[in-house]
């Protein structure tokens, strides 16, 4: 009993550390989804890190870096009828050591003509300004906007 006792005691720590780092990068998605909604280009690009690459769903066209996410961000944004996107985190997994986490989650989106959603996968790393996403992958599951399918 003592021994099980003592694991508990020298777990918690590392289960707390754990905790709190899934609350981080859960605040940093909501944050993210905030910017979007906003039509928030800084916003947006304070989510994502140095080396970011992602992978849009419908056409797996790959954007590589940080500025060129907020630039596709800032074209979205201009077009008419954007109604952004939203990202739901369903699962944060955290490495060990902590040097990364995996979020995976599902999405929706789109436009007035058209709504899409389906499933992604992120990659986040602590950095000195907290964590940040080194890349997100999107699956498009449903699409009813004009375009590619």
């Amino acid at each position: 009993m003592r021994l099980a006792a003592l694991l508990m005691i020298m777990a918690t720590p590392a289960a707390a550390a754990e905790a709190d780092i899934k609350a981080e990068i859960k605040a940093a998605r909501t944050a993210y989804n905030a910017a979007i909604a906003a039509r928030d280009v800084a916003g947006v690009r304070a989510a994502l890190g140095e080396g970011y690459v992602g992978i849009a769903g419908t056409g797996g066209e790959a954007i590589i870096g940080a500025d060129a996410m907020a630039e596709y961000f800032a074209r979205a944004f201009r077009t008419p009828g954007f109604l952004g996107f939203v990202r739901t985190p369903d699962m944060v997994t955290v490495a060990e050591p902590p040097q990364r986490a995996m979020e995976r989650g599902h999405w929706s989106g789109g436009s007035l003509s058209g709504r899409m959603s389906g499933e992604y996968l992120a990659v986040w790393v602590p950095t000195p300004e907290g964590w940040k996403l080194r890349s997100e992958t999107f699956v498009t599951l449903t699409n009813n906007a004009p375009g590619p399918k």
